[in-house]
């Protein structure tokens, strides 16, 4: 068996004044597609970011590819985890220098971009579908058209693992489904996907795994059949499994 991509080890801890997370353990698999779900406020976006080192646990231990995550320097985390925050600033650039930031942690201190550092940052461009946007302003964009801009920088920095945090924000349905269609076709390329997802049908669609927390315990860790039963019972919702177009799909309502 493949050693996983991110183990999550008895995280408890969260912010100063709240405990957020309790006892949280699983290991997400590499070359999957794993999705984070769970009512507002359980603590997924502490999770993703007690993964790349932006919080650090009271207790437990977060390893990345078999290290612990505070013993890599920003720069060689970088290279090994893509984050696509849900929350952050909009800066007065291009969508095409946007991107290009996300070849930085392969460059040296000091050097420009390469050949090769433009042609991963056109790729990643077209493949968020913002090649056409390459040369707006970010705060100039619409909610959706800026999403698809970050999602091009994410990939610019082409690391084996992206840790996505409602990578579907701000997109209609159709714009959903392009995404998501993205994410399965990188993992079929060899990346690790951990993406907080609030849209069940396209977790249990789309994911390999679902690991399903409430009120910052994890509640189940699985495949989707396995885990179907806790997401249903976290939302308080009912689902139904059913096959359409030749695959299985989950119905929650």
């Amino acid at each position: 068996m493949t050693d996983p991509a991110i183990v999550f080890h008895r995280i408890s801890g969260g912010y100063p004044s709240r405990e957020v997370l309790r006892q949280v353990s699983f290991a997400v698999p590499r070359g999957k597609i794993t999705a984070l779900i769970g009512p507002n406020g359980c603590g997924k976006t502490t999770l993703l970011k007690t993964a790349c080192g932006l919080l650090r646990p009271a207790s437990g231990e977060v390893l990345v590819c078999g290290k612990g995550v505070r013993s890599y320097s920003r720069r060689e985390l970088a290279r090994i985890l893509a984050v696509l925050p849900q929350t952050r600033e909009t800066p007065s650039l291009t969508v095409e220098r946007l991107a290009a930031y996300g070849r930085y942690p392969h460059m040296g201190w000091g050097k420009s971009l390469s050949r090769e550092d433009r042609r991963l940052v056109d790729a990643a461009l077209e493949e968020a579908g913002a090649s056409s946007l390459r040369h707006r302003e970010l705060k100039a964009l619409s909610g959706g058209e800026r999403q698809r801009a970050y999602i091009a920088m994410a990939l610019a920095q082409d690391s084996e693992a992206l840790l996505l945090d409602e990578p579907t924000t701000y997109l209609d349905i159709g714009q959903k489904v392009q995404v998501m269609e993205l994410i399965r076709a990188l993992n079929a390329r060899g990346k690790t996907v951990l993406a907080v997802l609030h849209d069940l049908d396209l977790a249990f669609g789309y994911c390999d795994r679902v690991a399903v927390l409430e009120k910052g315990e994890l509640r189940a860790f699985g495949a989707p059949e396995e885990a179907a039963e806790a997401a249903a019972k976290a939302f308080g919702v009912k689902f139904q499994r059913l096959w359409l177009d030749d695959r299985e799909r989950y119905l929650f309502y």
